[in-house]
């Protein structure tokens, strides 16, 4: 197994925690750690097979179907050639059969595709002794839930590849697939389209912490890591398997189900908050290029700690926490009421302050939805969407060049483009309605600006969140190359680029404050009466009052 520059492995299986990854080298916030290329392993998930290529797995391309099986999808010939020799000619067949007794669109699981070239790709054997390692002695009482799913799925994927089912055949299928389970990534992000499976046994060494140092995003074929935070020479690497802003009985709950451990992080330990956490960052001093200039642990603390209200917090998430239904999310009346009835259990977080405890950011950010794109109404969107980027955010990602960061930066910006038209509007249109209000507050802003701005910040740190080629850094320097390029806009242009490159330049620093910074906080302002305008109501649930 190889081992990218910049890292070493450590330890062994038979140590209490097991082998970990070491930098070899110190590294900043943000800064590139490894790359890790050619991977065992890497398939779009089922349901978007048709959107991606089952090679490089890019998705803003037009795909064509194989002729032979009609079950994987290529870009081109050289992604077709390269699959065809990497697994396809192994596996194509099977697919064949798959369609043949399903009829057309009849496709297997992720899971079963993904065990298919484990057990069929010669390459492979290398890699399934080295990950076997981390699940030795495994059997059935290790994954009581969903044993028979899995025997299910190792049942078909010999099948379907004409391996005589024997018990020991069986028995390694399953093996495999309890594997997969623990060392794959998953390579979704809703936001640009990815999905999918992703296993590299180096990537599979790092170990997890609800406190990590570092992260991993994924480009195609290749996994980035980067640091979160400063790391020393020497210092063991660690990410979070999970979303680590979820409550800790959730993320107990999570690790333990897939990855049979109990996280001992600090976090855990001491059941830190996600404000406790954010203010215990040691590099919050990158804010200052963000909407947030002083993020600091001196800023104003909500007024109740989570764990004074922890059985009123556990109650209300479990409660929000199962998805909003499709026929909720395809009817925007039973969105809304759906929506609603998750704003009132939100209120004891509200009153405490503690707008960063999930699932107050879910809710808000649901709700930017509903009136963005289901009402079409981009004031109010906006509104929220500035609520959450200053009283949110930052605090569940510290870190400036935090992926959901930059997104909600882009979101703003996307948001202002559709309130463009408000700015300049004569005072006298206006009534004293709670949209009247909004509406008049923007058309005293120089909209043109604030998106200038929150693009300027998003491609400040975009690379660091991700890579130069992510989809979102490329998106939003485009959208900030079109505004920069307005006739009429040389001062406010310059004053924002100095303002990036300069936080000590005053005069840019004013003017950030006066036309970007006060205007945003102004807009945020409005955010709760509209919740509670569109969604609230004096009836209370779960004994709430």
């Amino acid at each position: 197994m190889e081992i990218p520059r910049g890292l070493n492995l450590t330890g062994s299986v038979t140590s209490p925690r097991g082998r970990d990854l070491v930098a070899t080298q110190s590294f900043g916030p943000g800064d590139l750690i490894a790359r890790f290329d050619g991977p065992s392993i890497a398939l779009p998930d089922t349901p978007t097979l048709h959107l991606t290529c089952s090679y490089c797995l890019r998705i803003d391309v037009d795909v064509k179907a194989c002729t032979g099986c009609q079950g994987a999808y290529y870009c081109s010939k050289p992604c077709q050639r390269a699959d065809w020799a990497l697994a396809h000619k192994r596996e194509c067949k099977a697919f064949k059969k798959v369609r043949a007794e399903g009829g057309h669109g009849r496709l297997l699981p992720t899971p079963v595709r993904a065990l298919m070239q484990m057990l069929v790709r010669p390459d492979l054997a290398t890699a399934r002794t080295e990950l076997g390692k981390l699940v030795e002695g495994w059997d059935r009482n290790d994954a009581p839930e969903d044993y028979d799913d899995m025997k299910l799925q190792a049942m078909a994927a010999l099948k379907y590849l004409e391996l005589e089912m024997t018990p020991a055949r069986l028995g390694e299928a399953l093996a495999v697939l309890f594997m997969l389970k623990i060392n794959s990534f998953n390579r979704k992000d809703e936001d640009v389209g990815d999905t999918g499976i992703f296993l590299h046994p180096a990537l599979s060494m790092i170990n997890h912490s609800c406190l990590p140092n570092a992260f991993v995003q994924f480009d195609g074929r290749q996994a980035i890591l980067r640091a979160n935070k400063a790391i020393k020479e020497g210092e063991i690497v660690d990410i979070s398997y999970i979303d680590c802003n979820l409550h800790k009985s959730n993320r107990i709950k999570a690790l333990k189900e897939r990855w049979r451990f109990d996280c001992l992080c600090s976090r855990c330990e001491n059941d830190l908050d996600v404000y406790q956490t954010a203010w215990a960052y040691p590099h919050l001093d990158l804010n200052s290029i963000s909407l947030n200039p002083d993020f600091t642990p001196s800023s104003p603390k909500p007024s109740t700690t989570v764990a004074s209200i922890e059985a009123q917090v556990e109650e209300i998430y479990s409660a929000c926490s199962t998805p909003l239904s499709t026929a909720a999310a395809d009817s925007p009346s039973q969105y809304a009421a759906a929506l609603r009835q998750r704003w009132q259990l939100c209120q004891p977080l509200c009153a405490a302050g503690l707008y960063a405890v999930e699932p107050v950011p879910q809710t808000l950010g649901q709700a930017t939805i509903h009136l963005g794109e289901q009402r079409e109404d981009y004031p109010s969107s906006l509104a929220v969407s500035c609520f959450i980027a200053l009283r949110c955010d930052p605090v569940k990602s510290p870190m400036p060049f935090g992926g959901a960061r930059i997104k909600g930066l882009q979101l703003l910006a996307n948001l202002l483009s559709n309130t463009a038209p408000l700015s300049g509007r004569r005072a006298s249109s206006f009534d004293g309605s709670l949209r009247g209000r909004i509406v008049r507050a923007l058309s005293n802003m120089d909209q043109a600006t604030i998106a200038q701005a929150v693009l300027a910040i998003a491609v400040h740190w975009a690379p660091r969140a991700h890579s130069e080629e992510w989809q979102i850094y490329h998106e939003a320097k485009e959208q900030l190359q079109d505004i920069e390029g307005l006739r009429g806009r040389d001062k406010e242009k310059r004053l924002i680029q100095r303002w990036i490159t300069d936080q000590t330049d005053q005069e840019a620093a004013l003017f950030f404050d006066y036309a970007v910074l006060k205007p945003v906080q102004e807009l945020a302002g409005f955010a709760l009466e509209i919740m509670d305008t569109e969604f609230g109501s004096n009836r209370a649930l779960l004994g709430h009052k």
